[in-house]
């Protein structure tokens, strides 16, 4: 199955957060599939850790310039995906649709894929001791359904498909609003971001001076791990070479022991 992508259209959205409901339904549905909770618990008891989208209104600048933006906290599918490399227990695997998904049963709690993220989205609930974070609808997408959120957009400011579809779409609205406001429109995420995260499975298009107001840094990282990944790559470099010495300090030795004998043979 070829990866698949989802992107927000920040013009063409209308603020009614009719994904984010959907999303809040589909995870106590998918609950209730899963045999976890009967009907009535999943629909009435309180689950903020299953809210993967959450809506972030701000407003910028004073009257009569002052403007509003609705940004989405969400899980991005990095390309890279930095919680899934630094996880210790392998609990976090890449689907071929490309959706990022955190494994209930093998999660410990260690929280490594919060102090990994350098977008802040994984939730960590200390009843059931696990973390959580959108899963791309993986289930639905892969039994050939669409995500709920993008199920339930009424102005398809939600899309999604494959991965060279949903770009060239969105790559024509940002090019459309361009031109017709005359500031420029970008899809994030279409490119490599930077290294850390690399590419995403979920777009955005954003007039280019709003992206760090859509809660999308231009190069997202977090410093600690990058410390973590060298001082890994580095352990490894080092035991490498400490066994290196060994061996040769146990050839040389064998060679002397070797001598030694031989000498005493002789005398």
């Amino acid at each position: 199955m070829s990866r698949k992508m989802i992107c927000y259209d920040t013009q063409s959205c209308v603020r009614c957060f009719s994904c984010m409901l959907n999303c809040s339904v589909e995870n106590r549905v998918r609950l209730q599939r899963n045999g976890k909770e009967n009907v009535e618990k999943s629909l009435n008891t309180d689950y903020p850790h299953l809210d993967y989208l959450t809506p972030i209104r701000k407003e910028f600048g004073k009257y009569p310039e002052a403007r509003q933006v609705t940004a989405f906290h969400h899980c991005n599918h990095c390309e890279n995906a930095p919680c899934k490399n630094f996880c210790p227990t392998g609990a976090i695997e890449k689907r071929q649709t490309g959706a990022i998904v955190i494994n209930e049963k093998t999660c410990i709690g260690c929280r490594a894929c919060i102090d990994a993220c350098p977008y802040d989205v994984p939730v960590f609930n200390a009843a059931t001791n696990r973390t959580y974070k959108c899963i791309l609808c993986y289930d639905r997408v892969e039994n050939g359904l669409q995500q709920s959120c993008v199920e339930a957009c009424p102005t398809s400011a939600m899309f999604s498909g494959d991965e060279a579809e949903v770009i060239a779409e969105a790559q024509m609205r940002a090019d459309r609003y361009s031109k017709a406001f005359n500031e420029p429109y970008i899809v994030y995420g279409k490119d490599r971001v930077n290294g850390y995260v690399g590419n995403l499975a979920w777009l955005t298009i954003a007039p280019e001076k709003d992206v760090a107001h859509y809660m999308l840094p231009a190069d997202p990282y977090k410093a600690s791990m990058l410390f973590h990944s060298f001082a890994r790559t580095s352990g490894a470099a080092v035991a490498a070479v400490t066994a290196v010495g060994l061996g040769a300090h146990f050839v040389y030795w064998l060679a002397k022991r070797k001598e030694m004998i031989s000498e005493y043979e002789e005398d």
